[in-house]
């Protein structure tokens, strides 16, 4: 055996005994980063569907909310009604052509919708928590997803021969931990934020030209709500697998991407979001060439219901907490609102 043999042989030896390493601390990082961080502080239920009115961001919520109550929403909403006070006014007296009749029931429930969006936030987390408080504590102490140990148990890797293979394993599971970190994180500040922007944003729905950024960031906030529910059912399997890295890989991938599969099914969106617009627009489009191009179909077209577009926002609101009224003063003698009180 040559020189240059020799220290091929103990470089490959040096990168096997390096790979065998990683793996075999690979695993008790995984699962400390699981348990210690994104279990205690994302996954839990207490920090999944959090208070937001009480503690120290709670705080900062209740306050800023009140502000941008007072500071905004009050002049825009005045804007909005003055704008369409005329336009009514216009359209009875020069006869502008518009139809007002079956407008005003949407207008009153998104106004109200926009009123109670604050409290009815708080009544959604509140649901939320019921059901996932539930599945947290599913199977404990062994099959709940609370514990890494469990989630993680049935990761099988070793050394030798199999360490190439098993740090592959670990470097996908590293990436989808830090994905699952990643949008627990920014979920949790969606929950704390959106709350303050919605009656602006549910207030856009009534404007035709922002009606479609309103809906989309009301469908934001559900998806981002229930998005541990759904998780957690993979997350739970999981715990059931033994020896089979692969099917554990599968149930983390798949808690991972529920939540973008959710905003991105037809089937959890009604008709006047951006991908039924655009597939209404395309078929429309097409009959309109098929009518203009192909003798006799516009028969055909006629006895085609075309696709119809139905509000999202179009629900009354129901929630099951006690409203109440604040005083038309707001504490200070120089504001006013005509808004409820932040749930103590």
């Amino acid at each position: 055996m040559n020189f240059v043999s020799i220290i091929v042989d103990a470089i490959l030896k040096a990168i096997s005994y390096i790979v065998s390493a990683i793996v075999y601390v690979g695993k008790p990082v995984l699962v400390s980063l699981y348990s210690n961080f994104i279990s205690k502080y994302l996954l839990a239920p207490q920090y999944a569907f959090p208070n937001i009115v009480s503690g120290s961001v709670g705080e900062g919520v209740r306050s800023l909310y009140y502000f941008i109550m007072f500071s905004i929403y009050d002049p825009l909403l005045t804007i909005i009604l003055i704008a369409l006070g005329l336009l009514i006014l216009l359209n009875s007296s020069i006869q502008l052509g518009m139809d007002f009749k079956n407008i005003w029931i949407k207008i009153l429930l998104l106004l109200v919708l926009s009123n109670i969006s604050f409290f009815l936030f708080q009544d959604l987390l509140y649901v939320g928590s019921l059901l996932y408080t539930q599945l947290w504590n599913y199977g404990v102490p062994y099959h709940n997803f609370s514990s890494g140990s469990n989630l993680l148990i049935g990761l099988q890797i070793g050394g030798g021969s199999g360490s190439i293979v098993s740090l592959l394993i670990l470097v996908i599971f590293v990436f989808l931990m830090l994905y699952l970190l990643l949008f627990l994180s920014m979920r949790a500040a969606i929950l704390y934020t959106f709350p303050l922007l919605a009656p602006i944003f549910t207030l856009l729905i009534l404007i035709p030209r922002t009606k479609e950024i309103g809906e989309r960031v009301w469908f934001l906030f559900l998806d981002s709500l229930f998005a541990p529910i759904i998780m957690s059912i993979p997350l739970i399997l999981s715990t059931y697998v033994r020896n089979n890295s692969v099917l554990v890989l599968g149930f983390l991938a798949l808690a991972d991407a529920a939540p973008t599969m959710l905003a991105m099914s037809q089937s959890s969106r009604s008709a006047t979001n951006f991908l039924g617009r655009s597939v209404g627009r395309g078929v429309n489009s097409s009959m309109g060439y098929i009518t203009k191009n192909v003798k006799g179909a516009e028969m055909i077209v006629k006895s085609i219901p075309a696709p119809g577009e139905t509000g999202a926002a179009n629900v009354s609101p129901e929630t099951g907490s006690i409203r109440q009224f604040s005083p038309l003063n707001s504490g200070n003698g120089t504001s006013s609102s005509l808004f409820f009180k932040v749930k103590e």
